[in-house]
């Protein structure tokens, strides 16, 4: 044989293994990994979730006051298909997909207008601006670069909120009509913790522990940060893994608050002191680890799109230290959150699975990460944002609809779908629900529906 003829055939033979070898890097080949004797354990035992939010509680933070997607208790109008959604009022905005926060009649969200970003406050009632906290902010090398992607988050006279370009800020809000907002303090995370800028931008949202607030910068100099809430001041910088683009949650284990942070290429179990007790290992392509830990009982589902999947973890309580130990692990073809988390029902998640136009709704079965083949959502194909209300998950589709769905495994039963309440075609902002108002907003506009019964 010649030695070209070899190289032929060699080349010929090499080229589909290493592209064999990219494709299972990136997960497209289905590979589970699978605790049967976890399982079996987790579908016998009695799954005890944190209860819906009290009316009246608000929705103080990014994914509602429990921070998974549950809108907090209160009413509800059903019949959208005989009696659809009254808008109540409209009010212009710059770009972004920073959600809505409504506490105490306000509102608050983030956006962007030219080479600032901008906090701003609207009467939740009428819509009218109260207030807006404007500073500079260069968006190159930013893409989808409309605008801030978090959520602030309120509490007492503080407001906390984090830009695009990794500014949190801590703002002191007004207590009458007419007094000035003020900047408490504020720390610019890549700089300060040595971070890469993201390819779409910072986009954690705060989240509060005790007198603490944390975010993820994803930095050499700290992956996961908590500061004083009030003077600023570092409490604790833990880890050095990169960035994503989720936001941490918090946890009690068997009686111990852990902060589960998932950052570009693992989730963290982080105590309060900032140790972190354990890690498991979840590098997506691109670092997109974008959707938001679920939490139920102590059990902690994460997914990821771009070939990815899905796995349940259980926390427990090993001394003073929280473990995550695999229930699941299923990769490639299994259920793939892209930039929407799911929402938890009766041991089933409720969620868009997939990239974008190719995404769908799916029903997923929490116990086994298995997707429940019978339930076919009756939606167009393409992603979108959900919000559970009692019995019913409330959708907004990055195209601009409206759909109210019930939430059964049963099979998909849809009660009604509102079209192109919303403008352009990347609405990725949540819907927030309070005290039977529901709040969308795209990269245009903020607008307020009645759902009231």
């Amino acid at each position: 044989m010649t030695t070209r003829r070899a190289l032929l055939i060699l080349g010929i033979v090499a080229v589909p293994s290493i592209g064999a070898y990219v494709a299972y890097r990136k997960g497209y080949f289905a590979h589970d990994n699978v605790n049967a004797v976890a399982i079996a354990e987790l579908k016998n035992k009695k799954l005890d979730q944190v209860p819906p939010a009290e009316p009246g509680s608000g929705w103080f933070q990014w994914r509602g006051p429990t921070r998974d997607g549950r809108a907090p208790a209160g009413p509800l109008r059903t019949d959208w298909d005989k009696n659809p959604p009254k808008r109540l009022w409209r009010t212009e905005c710059g770009g972004g997909f920073s959600s809505c926060a409504v506490v105490g009649g306000k509102l608050y969200t983030q956006d962007r207008q030219g080479n600032n970003e901008r906090i701003i406050c609207l009467n939740a009632e009428d819509g009218k601006p109260l207030w807006e906290f404007t500073y500079p902010a260069d968006y190159t090398g930013i893409d989808y670069n409309s605008g801030p992607r978090a959520t602030p988050t309120v509490e007492g006279d503080r407001l906390w909120a984090v830009g695009g370009r990794g500014e949190l800020t801590c703002l002191r809000l007004p207590r009458e009509p007419g007094e000035p907002v003020q900047k408490a303090w504020s720390k610019n995370l890549p700089q300060e913790f040595e971070a890469p800028l993201p390819q779409w931008g910072v986009a954690c949202s705060p989240l509060m522990v005790g007198d603490m607030v944390v975010v993820q910068p994803g930095g050499k100099k700290g992956a996961v940060v908590a500061f004083d809430k009030q003077t600023g001041d570092v409490r604790w910088a833990s880890g050095s893994n990169p960035p994503g683009y989720s936001s941490a949650v918090v946890a009690s284990v068997e009686g111990q608050p852990t902060i589960l942070a998932f950052l570009g290429d693992a989730l963290l179990a982080v105590r309060t002191d900032g140790k972190i007790t354990d890690s498991f290992a979840w590098k997506t392509d691109v670092l997109g680890n974008i959707a938001t830990p679920l939490v139920v009982d102590d059990y902690v589902f994460i997914s990821s799109a771009y070939g990815k999947g899905c796995a349940l973890l259980h926390a427990v309580k090993q001394g003073d230290e929280v473990k995550l130990l695999p229930v699941y692990d299923r990769r490639g073809r299994a259920f793939q959150s892209h930039h929407s988390a799911s929402v938890f029902k009766d041991r089933f998640l409720f969620g868009f699975s997939g990239m974008r136009d190719s995404a769908e709704l799916k029903c997923v079965a929490f116990d086994t990460g298995e997707v429940k083949e019978d339930w076919e959502s009756g939606l167009k194909r393409g992603s979108g944002t959900i919000v559970l209300a009692d019995k019913h998950l409330i959708i907004q589709t990055e195209g601009g609809d409206l759909c109210l769905v019930e939430a059964t495994p049963e099979e998909f039963r849809l009660v009604a779908k509102v079209p192109k309440v919303l403008s352009g075609k990347n609405n990725w902002a949540t819907p927030t629900l309070v005290d039977g108002r529901l709040y969308l907003r795209d990269e245009a506009q903020v607008v307020c529906y009645d759902v009231r019964p």
